[in-house]
């Protein structure tokens, strides 16, 4: 496993704000299971926006 320490510019509403989408979400669908938690998906989805990295 890769472990690499760092800061990002994220305010802590941003992210339990996002948290809370994704596993309203989550539970709108009714999805059994995620590899990800619905936080660790926040924070990976809020980390990677700023970068302009799209999907494709």
């Amino acid at each position: 496993m890769l472990v690499y320490p760092s800061a990002i510019d994220l305010s802590s509403h941003s992210l339990w704000y996002l948290t809370g989408q994704i596993a309203a979400r989550r539970r709108e669908i009714g999805t059994r299971w995620r590899r990800l938690a619905a936080g660790r998906q926040a924070l990976l989805t809020l980390t990677h926006l700023p970068c302009g990295d799209t999907y494709a």
